[in-house]
Parts: C-alpha cells; structure tokens; sequence
C-alpha cells in the first residue's frame, strides 16, 4: 500500500461548513475542527462543530484501517462507509446509519499547502437532497 494523498491531510483542519438545499438555499453554516492522524494503515479522526447559537458537536470516528488496496472502511455507531485516493482527490461515500436510504460521497481537494475544500453530494432514497461546502486550513501539522 502506498498512500499518497491521506499523509497530505493529517493534522487539525479548521474551517466552515454550508449546507445547501436541493434548491440552493442555505440551511445552516457552522464552523468545525478536525482531527486527522495516520499511523502506517490506521487513520484516526475526530471532528468538532460549533453553531452559531452555541450549540457544540463530537464526533470520534475510532481507529479504521486500510485495506491492501488503500481503500478505508468506517464502521462506527454513526455511518458505515469507505475512502480512497484517485489521482489527487482523496473521495469518500457513507451512509449515516439512523437514516435510512441516506447516501453521501465526497471529494477531498488539496488547494495549497494548509488549504483544502470538500464537497458533499448528499442523496436520499435515490434524490438528490442537496450539498455541504467546506473550506478548511490546517493550524497544526
């Protein structure tokens, strides 16, 4: 296995999230901070929201592993999904597991050194059901 992409994002990103409806409005925005660590075939992770009202979330998504093929798999309490490198996106498909026919896939871009954006398709029960915009910077290695 040789990763090429992932060892690009580790370390703690923080940035916004928008969420889109179908028809473009904007739902919500919230700013987030992620943590992300690789060790040899292990990725860890964790991410934090903060909404505007005060409101706070934490999500610990564990210690998964990489295939032999580079391809990992998230089974936790909250999503069942897998990730992959292809060229210079790192792109990702889950389903959250208390809501059924939900499916999402997202493309992981690198913009410069410190700086990504990322992307959600979010679908259900086979509509399209709008999109998350991201932009990050990474403030620590």
């Amino acid at each position: 296995m040789n990763l090429k992409l992932f060892p690009q994002h580790t370390g703690i990103w923080e940035g916004t999230y928008t969420r889109l409806s179908a028809g473009g409005k904007i739902l919500y925005k919230h700013n987030s901070r992620l943590t992300l660590q690789l060790h040899e075939d292990k990725w860890s992770q964790t991410n934090e929201y903060e909404y505007k009202d005060g409101r706070k979330e934490f999500y610990d998504f564990g210690v998964n592993t990489f295939d032999k093929n580079g391809v990992l798999t998230f089974d936790t309490p909250r999503i069942y999904g897998k990730s992959w490198e292809s060229d210079n996106v790192i792109l990702l498909w889950w389903t959250y597991k208390d809501l059924p026919g939900s499916m999402l896939h997202e493309s992981i871009v690198l913009l410069g050194e410190g700086h990504r954006m990322r992307t959600w398709q979010h679908s259900r029960n086979g509509m399209f059901d709008g999109l998350t915009m991201i932009e990050e910077w990474r403030v620590k290695k």
